[in-house]
């Protein structure tokens, strides 16, 4: 009898060993290398006609939030939309729209780790330019 309750048992012991143990590491994305840092891609230089500034402010050391700022330029007229895409260090993402106004801000909440701004342009001709693509890491006071 006592043979029977440890072979009964050896068994089950068998059966959730052999279940599936290894969970396959997350393919990298877009924009992400493995182990799950974010590097940033690359950027278009628009030409000194063309181009507009774009300002992403430090991330602030209290609450995490970063500031992206648009700063007009000679291409400000051209622009009809600019989108920024803002990836946290945890992985979720969102997307804003930046009016084309010198001036005009979105805040973004950040994370306390290293985060990613992209900042894309699309010009009144219809094509898009990424102009920046940048990492954000969280600063202390001090």
């Amino acid at each position: 009898m006592k043979l029977l309750v440890f072979f009964s048992i050896l068994a089950i012991l068998a059966v959730f060993s052999t279940g599936c143990t290894n969970v396959p590491a997350p393919s990298a994305g877009p924009g992400q290398v493995p182990g799950g840092t974010i590097a940033p891609g690359t950027v278009v230089t628009l030409p000194a006609a063309t181009a507009v500034d774009i300002l992403v402010m430090q991330k602030n050391s209290v609450d995490s939030t970063v500031d992206v700022v648009f700063g007009g330029g000679n291409g400000q007229v051209l622009v009809s939309s600019c989108d920024v895409v803002f990836t946290r260090s945890d992985g979720s993402s969102e997307t804003r729209k930046l009016m084309p106004e010198k001036g005009a801000t979105v805040t973004l909440q950040g994370t306390k780790g290293t985060d990613r701004v992209e900042v894309t342009v699309t010009m009144k001709d219809g094509k898009p330019y990424r102009i920046i693509d940048q990492l954000v890491p969280y600063r202390t006071r001090g």
